[in-house]
């Protein structure tokens, strides 16, 4: 639908309700600047709540944040509603985003704006709005560090996130089929990249649900394999997001395994590093998801610069050492505890 072009006096007599929707039809045709320039011509005093806060988003789509906020401040309070809150929060994740600007205050600001909107929402189309900002931005590492902080859009974004693995699992799994290998003695001898032996351990076991299930999906596997599988996660998620995401994730279960591993592998600069993580949590990490959320959380609490700066110290190390330790000496040496003949399920 095309919007000819109106002068400020057929703008000001205009009612609010026709107001609203010619600001929309210039929203959905990419219009910022005009929705700008016509509602400055008609005077902020002349406008209700509702127009200032399409104001606002005008403000926010032509990247002009800080005026956003400043028009969202004007509005009453009793008409700050959930997309108030949406709103503000996405001028906040905006600026977090611009070196300018203090990326933690401006990001912890978001999210305590998309937490309450996300609380007072009264339909799932702006809680999915608040969750998208999570979801496409550097806010969901901040959310996981201070969950506890902002609860409505972090139990909103869990569920998000589990129906997303949920799904891309049940796609994954229809892509699965039967698939037989066999990894011999020499094939071990020969190999460059452990993930040629680790394929069916990886796609076997479960490290998603209780300790126990772990246990049992690891039996038909030796104990080295299973050590083995616990290592590759250990890097696959620190390399990927710290130490912090390797215990945050399901993936934390493994953290037996992985110093057990690391230990009998020889790689002796890695167990090093890693108990020293290790002992700060107490040396007994939960197997339980859920307590090392509420434990990751206390140690935060407890001395928040010390806890981050003895995470940043691990994570520096993996990133940076140089060292020739490989869990592939140890195969080579003993290839009989990695040999494997069977079927699995893979792609």
């Amino acid at each position: 639908m095309a919007y000819k072009t109106m002068t400020v006096e057929e703008v000001y007599q205009l009612r609010e309700e026709e107001r609203l929707q010619r600001v929309a039809g210039l929203h959905d045709t990419c219009q910022p600047e005009k929705i700008i320039e016509l509602l400055l011509s008609v005077g902020l005093e002349n406008l209700d709540g509702k127009i200032l806060s399409e104001l606002a988003r005008a403000y926010n789509n032509n990247q002009e944040f800080e005026m956003a906020m400043i028009i969202l401040d004007s509005i009453p309070v009793e008409d700050r509603d959930a997309i108030w809150y949406y709103r503000y929060g996405y001028a906040h994740m905006q600026l977090s985003e611009d070196l300018s600007c203090d990326y933690e205050t401006q990001s912890q600001k978001a999210l305590a704006m998309l937490d309450k909107g996300v609380e007072l929402a009264k339909d799932r189309e702006i809680i999915e709005w608040c969750i998208e900002l999570v979801s496409l931005s550097d806010l969901k590492k901040v959310l996981e560090e201070h969950y506890e902080k902002y609860p409505f859009l972090h139990q909103n974004y869990s569920e998000y996130v589990e129906k997303n693995i949920r799904e891309m699992n049940e796609i994954m799994q229809s892509k699965k089929q039967q698939k037989y290998k066999k990894i011999t003695l020499e094939d071990i001898q020969e190999i460059e990249d452990s993930w040629e032996i680790i394929e069916p351990v990886y796609n076997t076991v479960n490290i998603y649900d209780s300790y126990e299930e772990y246990l049992e999906s690891a039996k038909t596997f030796t104990l080295e394999q299973r050590y083995l599988l616990a290592i590759t996660w250990y890097f696959m998620e620190v390399n990927n997001g710290g130490h912090h995401q390797f215990f945050f994730n399901s993936t934390g279960i493994v953290w037996e395994d992985a110093i057990n591993g690391f230990q009998l592998f020889d790689m002796k600069e890695y167990a090093n590093n890693f108990m020293k993580v290790i002992d700060y949590f107490g040396g007994n990490i939960p197997f339980d998801r859920k307590e090392r959320w509420d434990l990751l959380q206390k140690l935060e609490e407890e001395n928040e610069e010390a806890f981050n700066e003895m995470l940043d110290q691990a994570d520096d190390f993996v990133y940076d050492y140089e060292g020739e330790e490989t869990e592939l000496t140890y195969m080579k040496k003993n290839p009989e505890k990695f040999v494997f003949e069977g079927h699995y399920t893979g792609y």
